[in-house]
């Protein structure tokens, strides 16, 4: 039995998603649907982390350590521009949802990202901005009722 960091590290991880899980047994089903949700899988892997390290299994040695290599063919200023890009794109979508809300910031987004910078065709981007907005809608509105906010922008017009 080994009680070091990772041991520490995943039984505290261990008990925070017990508690959530306790913590959520009297709440409404919709309320408690997402820390559910999230919680029953981290017990899952954190009680494998911790029972694994509990009994002293090692990573194999020799091997690479985890490490954030972009790619070994990649230059770095294309590497760098690509991050750019993508940290662009999700700030992008960050503002839309703030500025038009969930339920229309998805199909606006999907839409703008597939049309500029997939190039993809009217066609493919309007149908698959218009599944989108379907799926979004189909199951967190009308199968979980879940409320989402207008955003900033159409709770000024309005």
């Amino acid at each position: 039995m080994q009680l070091n960091g990772r041991t520490l590290f995943s039984g505290f991880i261990l008990l925070v998603a017990l508690w959530a899980l306790y913590a959520t047994k009297d709440w409404a089903f919709n309320t408690a649907l997402y820390p559910r949700v999230v919680g029953v899988p981290l017990i899952l892997l954190a009680g494998a982390e911790f029972y694994l390290s509990l009994r002293g299994r090692e990573a194999a040695v020799g091997g690479r350590a985890m490490d954030v290599q972009i790619s070994a063919t990649t230059e770095p200023a294309v590497a760098m521009r690509r991050t750019i890009t993508t940290m662009g794109w999700l700030l992008g979508f960050f503002a839309g949802i703030w500025l038009l809300g969930f339920p229309l910031a998805i199909p606006v987004f999907v839409f703008t990202y597939l049309k500029f910078q997939g190039r993809e065709s009217w066609f493919i981007s309007i149908a698959l901005a218009a599944a989108a907005w379907a799926g979004f809608y189909g199951l967190f509105v009308r199968l979980l009722h879940l409320p989402f906010g207008e955003g900033m922008l159409l709770g000024f017009i309005r």
